[in-house]
């Protein structure tokens, strides 16, 4: 039955992308010429009511029924914002076929979007922003924060109204993330009501990446929120007003969504007390950090060719069962003797902010910046080594790591292993962190990918098993934990 379900949702998914394609397909020609026709300025109008169009008539194809409440609210015949939760991966174009051309959407990158989509958001004159440092290292075509914002109080002044996500990122966990500001500063900086909205529903439509149900996703649009006038510059507002303007906007959608929609630790007090213990490769790195980084070291000619070439056939051997996994570790790590300890550390995080930080899994990582930001103390529990495992503590404001240490000696690394974090000895030395620092444990989160993960996961009440492998996808399963099966 499960699997009927799976193979529907997937043929549903596709099928819409099929229609959506075939419409662009037949339309794509008809509006290159037509647009040439009108002024520049009405150009991308014309493409947003092509939109509109083509994913109305998708959406009735597939059954999917938008059903909007509270239009009363709404101003089509003025400039607002309209700040959305975001469930989805389409809930762009949900809102753009209730509120029409006027409406301009705010953005992630370009580059993040498949081609002809990238296309068409670039006609539709879509706003595109760098959200944060992992977008910055990724991508090129995409304003910084505070161009983007310039950007959409001209186009708001020009008499457009404005979509955009105070989360930014997809709520893949379907539980609201943490605001951004990007749609304070807008409304304070153009003095350009704000209307909260809540889409609903479709968690239950569209469950996962590449899966999609017939059903009805509910849009409920909020009284607008009046914003105080202010003669500072978009880049040098009030942050005292931005702030107050954002939780305002957030408390507004809140008590528009279902319970089910917030995270379990939003009625809890204490948040100090909880713990958020995550794995590092594939879990919020997409594959092994350790070896991307000894490439790294290999291209910068700071670790010899026949070193890096051991490595690799030590890995193979692991692969085929012929090297168990603590020589292979003892053994790769030995190549970091004679190290200065100053000198690994500035190494690591030049090549972690440079390449590393492109691979960080986006599905996750505003999962975890909840947690830092709510006041849990997220710590990374990783076998790579300490330099690199502090990176990703840095990259998210993390209270710590336990991970693998490497003896030293007058401040340089002998490359033998003090302690590998690992199996057993994780769930060691987060029973040992949580009882010195009062973490319960009960109430705590845990994100992981691997079944050698398992015994530091069965210590902790609220875990997530993240692209997990074959037999933590059985365990997982048979515990009800929560599963995250596409990170990326």
């Amino acid at each position: 039955m499960k699997k009927n379900k799976f193979n529907r949702g997937r043929f549903h998914y596709f099928s819409l992308f099929f229609f959506i394609g075939g419409f662009i397909a037949v339309l794509l020609p008809a509006l290159l010429l037509f647009e040439k026709l009108l002024e520049k300025e009405n150009r991308s109008s014309l493409w947003r009511s092509a939109a509109v169009f083509i994913i109305k008539a998708s959406f009735n194809l597939q059954l999917i029924k938008i059903n909007p409440k509270y239009l009363e609210n709404t101003h089509k015949s003025e400039s607002v914002i309209y700040a959305p939760n975001h469930p989805s991966e389409l809930d762009g174009f949900i809102l753009l076929t209730i509120l029409g051309s006027k409406a301009v959407l705010f953005v992630a990158p370009f580059d993040q979007f498949p081609t002809i989509l990238r296309f068409w958001l670039r006609k539709m004159d879509a706003v595109s922003v760098m959200r944060d440092s992992v977008d910055k290292a990724r991508y090129n075509d995409a304003l910084d924060p505070e161009q983007a914002i310039n950007k959409a109080i001209n186009l708001i002044k020009k008499g457009n109204s404005l979509i955009i996500f105070p989360e930014g990122h997809i709520e893949m966990l379907h539980v609201l993330h943490y605001f951004h500001t990007g749609a304070a500063r807008i409304s304070l900086g153009s003095h350009t009501p704000i209307i909260p909205v809540a889409i609903s529903n479709a968690d239950k439509v569209i469950p996962k990446h590449h899966h999609l149900y017939p059903g009805t996703v509910t849009v409920s649009f909020g009284l607008p929120l009046q914003i105080p006038k202010t003669n500072k510059q978009s880049n040098n507002l009030p942050k005292k007003q931005v702030k107050s303007i954002n939780h305002l906007l957030e408390n507004k959608i809140i008590e528009m969504l279902p319970n089910r929609y917030m995270p379990p630790y939003y009625f809890e007090k204490k948040q100090q007390a909880i713990g958020a213990f995550v794995d590092i490769d594939n879990t919020i790195y997409n594959g092994y950090s350790q070896q991307q980084l000894v490439k790294e070291l290999f291209k910068m000619h700071k670790v010899h060719a026949n070193d890096a070439f051991k490595i690799f056939y030590w890995l193979f051997l692991e692969k085929v069962g012929q090297m168990p996994h603590k020589k292979l570790m003892e053994k790769s790590l030995w190549v970091l003797h004679g190290w200065d300890v100053a000198e690994l550390d500035h190494t690591v995080e030049k090549t972690f902010n440079k390449n590393l930080i492109k691979n960080i899994q986006y599905g996750l990582l505003p999962t975890l910046i909840d947690h830092t930001k709510t006041g849990h103390t997220v710590v990374f529990v990783s076998e790579v080594i300490h330099p690199l495992a502090n990176q990703f503590k840095t990259l998210i404001h993390a209270r710590a790591t336990l991970d693998t240490k490497i003896t030293t000696k007058a401040n340089i690394y002998t490359g033998k292993v003090e302690k590998l974090c690992y199996k057993e000895e994780k769930a060691n030395l987060i029973q040992k962190f949580a009882d010195k620092h009062h973490i319960d444990l009960s109430r705590s989160y845990a994100y992981a990918d691997s079944s050698s993960d398992i015994p530091f996961l069965k210590l902790i009440k609220h875990v997530t098993a993240v692209n997990p492998d074959e037999m933590l996808t059985r365990t997982a399963r048979r515990n009800l934990w929560t599963i995250m099966e596409d990170a990326s």
